[in-house]
């Protein structure tokens, strides 16, 4: 007798364990599902939302109606309290902390890629990153990196930043633009140094032979101002 009650007991407290176990996973799994429905972001980032577990001895009462969730601090941070509350349940109230982290699409060498080579679409591909791990000038898009070479040899899988790579190469043939009272002026120069985008480079004007100094507008062209 002594034993099948013993039995009994332990099979209600296994039913119990399981059932606030289950009790716990669910308020987590909606807090951040709630975290989630108070976010925007575009498809260029990816949000990571991760629950703290919550200590199965924490007591959380049976609601009759839904359990209704908030936010804490009133906005969506890095680490959230959301509130849970009961409405049939007035002095009991719940925080669960929700940590948050976006990841950027960042892109990315698709294969090992040799120094001095001049990137294409198939030697490219974006990864989704953690934001808070990126440093530098780093590319969201494809697009401005091809045809652009490499300052130094990528393996498979590294992030390119403007430091690995120059739009204009020193010794690179190139376009050189000015406006001159409201005309486009265009000649043939050499690059005498390197730079991305929006960097300031030196190249010579192969008619004149006159050195200038000027903007790197393009892959192949710089601008200068007169």
């Amino acid at each position: 007798m002594l034993i099948k009650i013993a039995a009994s007991l332990v099979l209600f407290c296994f039913s119990l364990t399981a059932h606030t176990s289950e009790l716990h996973s669910q308020l987590e799994k909606a807090a951040v599902d709630f975290v989630r429905s108070q976010i925007t972001h575009d498809n260029r980032q990816k949000i990571d939302l991760t629950a703290n577990q919550l200590d199965e001895r924490v007591a959380i009462p049976d609601c009759l109606t839904p359990y209704r969730y908030s936010l804490a601090n009133g906005e969506v941070r890095r680490n959230t309290s959301v509130l849970v509350t009961c409405d049939e349940q007035a002095n009991w109230r719940l925080y669960i902390p929700v940590r948050k982290q976006v990841l950027l699409a960042v892109v990315v060498a698709a294969s090992p890629i040799q120094e001095g080579a001049a990137l294409t679409n198939a030697q490219l591909t974006t990864n989704f990153l953690p934001e808070n791990r990126l440093r530098g000038s780093y590319f969201t898009e494809l697009e401005p990196l091809v045809g652009a070479k490499l300052r130094r040899a990528m393996r498979k899988d590294q992030i390119i930043t403007g430091r690995d790579i120059c739009i204009v190469c020193k010794g690179d043939a190139v376009t050189i633009s000015a406006n001159a009272g409201g005309l486009n002026v265009t000649t043939q120069g050499t690059a005498l140094s390197s730079g991305t985008i929006g960097d300031t480079i030196r190249a010579r004007n192969n008619q004149s032979q006159r050195l200038v100094t000027g903007r790197v507008k393009a892959i192949g062209i710089i601008e200068v101002n007169l």
